[in-house]
């Protein structure tokens, strides 16, 4: 199936240069050959709870979208964040109740970004960068 879009995560080395993992972008570019895109960088500093949110917002939860869809099941990317963090116990308070992503805290949310890349790996066969890395 031909997706429409495709996000990735990367890092501006002190070069200047950014890197990141090609192998999926070049096979995306393969698929949509003649055709025009639209591109958004977006920067956040290393250990940072914005990189995190940026992280699982821009890359986590589309790439997460896209793995669904190829299984047939359609969700919006605001019901795969709800659906994502019904199934992690660290996006829970005492009381049981769910937190938004914001209110996570730092560490806990560093859990829920391991949880999600093995919970990818899964049961999704989607590889998520490894968010050590953030």
């Amino acid at each position: 199936m031909k997706t429409q879009k495709i996000s990735e995560s990367g890092l501006i080395g002190n070069d200047g240069f950014l890197r990141m993992p090609m192998d999926r972008v070049n096979a995306w570019f393969k698929d949509h050959k003649g055709e025009r895109v639209v591109v958004r960088f977006e920067a956040a500093a290393p250990g940072s709870s914005e990189l995190q949110l940026a992280y699982y917002f821009n890359y986590i939860v589309p790439t997460i979208q896209t793995a669904l869809l190829e299984t047939g099941e359609r969700k919006t990317e605001k019901q795969v964040d709800l659906w994502l963090r019904q199934q992690c116990g660290s996006c829970y308070n005492d009381y049981g109740g769910l937190l938004e992503a914001r209110q996570i805290s730092k560490p806990d949310f560093s859990d829920f970004l391991e949880w999600l890349k093995q919970f990818a790996a899964e049961n999704l066969y989607v590889y998520i960068e490894d968010p050590k890395t953030l």
